[in-house]
């Protein structure tokens, strides 16, 4: 009986040993495993400081400090109406800037906000040169409206796009179809009106300007005043209003209108384009 108990204490014995021994060399092989996991981890963290550094000293001796790469050149095309020393102002640019070190979008956006600059692209040229590409605001038409800044009643102009531009300083105002109905409007430079009779007016101005009517017509006035129609007047005395939809259509008809053998030898004085048949037409009296 004694002999029985004494083996199974020393079976406990043993037991317990062999579970502890496990437990210590588990624990070991973990140790191992986190020092193991630490000297890979900063292996990675050395090499990748090292190459940072590395990539960044590279750059910096090779492009961004490189004099082979210095800015000497600035060509805009066209000039137009801009001097080099507004677009260089406005784009940041100087002879002896890094070529690499240039923000061509950063630079294109400066430029686009120029009142007269409707579209820029910037070119870099290795080198030592940069080219600008300009694309200038063109008025079509003038506007008298309140000047925001100042309070004051001012002319204006208005592009295709319908953008305020202001009179260039020391310009005489150009001789531009006007703008009447909208003489309450608030206007500065580089805001971009969004009446529907507005954008249907320039649709109009384009028109005319690719079609025959370019040679017979010349467009003095444009009032806006009515909400449902545009009314022209040109410098040849005729008034001609057309409803704000079917455009081609009315100007299809404005042209037969224009160029009928019967019409020839009368001063045409108003055409009413708004009914969809039975254009009513005027003629001067003294015709």
């Amino acid at each position: 009986m004694n002999r029985r108990t004494r083996t199974r204490t020393r079976q406990k014995q043993i037991n317990i040993l062999h579970t502890t021994t496990r437990q210590r060399h588990s624990q070991k092989q973990l140790m191992q495993m986190a020092v193991w996991c630490s000297l890979v981890l900063a292996m990675i963290v050395a090499v990748g400081t090292s190459l940072h550094f590395g990539i960044a000293f590279v750059l910096d001796h090779v492009l961004y400090n490189n004099p082979r790469y210095v800015l000497n050149k600035i060509e805009i095309e066209p000039r137009g109406h801009f001097t080099e020393h507004l677009i260089r102002q406005a784009a940041g640019l100087e002879p002896g800037q890094n070529l690499w070190a240039l923000n061509l979008p950063q630079i294109t956006r400066d430029l686009e906000k120029l009142p007269y600059v409707s579209n820029a692209t910037v070119e870099r040229h290795f080198p030592d040169k940069i080219t600008i590409h300009i694309i200038e605001r063109v008025p079509v038409v003038k506007i008298i409206g309140l000047n925001i800044d100042l309070g004051t009643r001012e002319t204006f102009y208005l592009d295709r796009q319908c953008v305020v531009l202001k009179p260039r300083e020391d310009e005489a105002v150009q001789l531009l179809p006007e703008i009447i109905g909208l003489t309450n409007a608030e206007l500065e430079p580089g805001m971009k009106l969004d009446q529907s009779s507005l954008r249907r007016a320039m649709e109009i101005l384009d028109a005319i300007d690719h079609s025959r009517l370019h040679t017979t017509i010349d467009i003095r006035t444009i009032n806006l005043g009515d909400p449902l129609s545009i009314t022209m007047a040109t410098r040849q005395d005729m008034t001609i209003t057309f409803r704000l939809d079917y455009i081609d259509q009315q100007l299809q008809r404005l042209v037969q209108i224009v160029n009928d053998p019967r019409f020839q030898q009368r001063q045409i004085h108003t055409v009413d384009l708004t009914p969809d048949s039975n254009v009513p037409v005027t003629f001067c009296q003294y015709q």
